[in-house]
């Protein structure tokens, strides 16, 4: 798995123009700039890592690749997470924020997960980290949250079901928090920062769709 992290404050008018007619249009029907910029920074990706291969989404809302590489999007605050894999893959990030870890935590998580919420003596950071993983997870699944987030446990690094194995695995990036599932094995995080100057995308685009 390869994780890229791009900033949307990096983000020009003139990005419109390298990516796709639907991303363009889809970023144009956003009413706040940090919004548009952060489709546009998910759609250079899209570009840089793919190629122009056709994304489409299944029921689910799944994003997926029309040449059948494996990828997924995030995003939250400056910051667009892209992950790519050999197999299924899910990535979430979210910029850490006060909160009442227990109260909203009642929502989503098991009641062992919410156990160790209780118990923590970090627990924003914990709710933040099993936040992402859940959310990882199910995306990584094919489900996102049409599937009850009650339904799966991520107190663990491996959720299995049906004999299927999901991988996670978190780490944690100034006040962001980042984890990524996969259906392989994650020794570890290894984050590549992707600068969206022009000279970045060039080599980028002439390369596009070369993992």
């Amino acid at each position: 798995m390869k994780l890229f992290l791009a900033n949307i404050n990096e983000v020009r008018p003139e990005h419109m123009n390298r990516i796709s007619p639907e991303r363009a249009e889809k970023a144009g029907r956003y009413r706040f700039p940090a919004d548009r910029k952060r489709c546009v920074a998910g759609g250079l990706l899209l570009r840089c890592f793919l190629g122009d291969t056709k994304i489409f989404t299944d029921e689910f809302g799944k994003p997926r690749a029309e040449n059948g590489v494996c990828f997924n999007l995030s995003h939250s605050g400056d910051w667009v997470l892209f992950a790519v894999g050999k197999t299924e893959v899910g990535c979430d990030i979210e910029q850490m924020r006060q909160c009442d870890p227990v109260r909203l935590g009642k929502v989503v998580f098991t009641e062992g997960e919410l156990d160790l919420i209780k118990k923590s003596c970090d627990r924003l950071g914990i709710f933040f980290e099993l936040w992402t993983k859940k959310e990882a997870l199910l995306k990584c699944m094919g489900k996102g949250f049409h599937r009850a987030a009650k339904t799966v446990d991520v107190r663990a690094e491996c959720f299995c079901e049906n004999g299927e194995e999901y991988f996670m695995k978190t780490k944690i990036f100034a006040d962001y928090t980042i984890s990524v599932c996969a259906r392989e094995r994650i020794d570890d995080i290894t984050i590549e920062f992707v600068s969206l100057d022009q000279e970045f995308m060039n080599i980028y685009f002439k390369n596009s769709g070369k993992m």
